[in-house]
């Protein structure tokens, strides 16, 4: 065989050619990493994405770069100037389920799925009720039952 096909043969168990051509050495991989602003620990604080768009301005990230939408307690997002221009004068109705809310509600978006960021929402306001942990309980059956009514009630708070 010659030195222009020398990768067709096989280095591993065999001394022979291999019916399988091996890989191409591999280039370093990049690091995957998810879209969003992450704190020092490197856990993602705020989710951004290079196709984000205000749904009342129609602002995007190409036009201005430091683009930041925000998510409402009706979970619907809108850019930092949008919010200050309709809320100057205290809570106004959302532009998009008209539900009355305030400029105080407004939170920055952690997870690219806002049905993922109501849900820990949700989760979170029953974790501080419902936080009891296994050695409050005489068995471990009455601990997975508390559990899983802990979970009947937080499945009941969501779509």
């Amino acid at each position: 065989m010659s030195k222009k096909f020398s990768w067709l043969s096989s280095t591993k168990g065999g001394s022979g050619p291999s019916s399988r051509a091996s890989p191409a050495p591999a280039a370093k991989a990049a690091p995957i990493t998810i879209n969003g602003v992450k704190d020092s620990s490197g856990k993602t604080v705020e989710y951004k994405s290079d196709d984000d768009v205000c749904p009342l301005c129609r602002s995007d990230r190409f036009l201005n770069p430091k683009l930041r939408l925000l998510v409402s307690t009706c979970y619907h997002r809108m850019c930092e100037s949008c919010i200050d221009r309709l809320f100057t004068l205290g809570p106004a109705p959302c532009p998009t389920c008209k539900t009355v809310i305030r400029k105080m509600g407004f939170m920055a978006q952690t997870f690219e799925d806002l049905g993922v960021e109501k849900e820990v929402a949700i989760r979170r306001r029953i974790a501080k009720h419902f936080n009891k942990r296994l050695e409050d309980f005489d068995s471990l059956q009455e601990y997975n039952d508390y559990l899983e009514e802990v979970e009947t009630i937080g499945k009941s708070t969501w779509p």
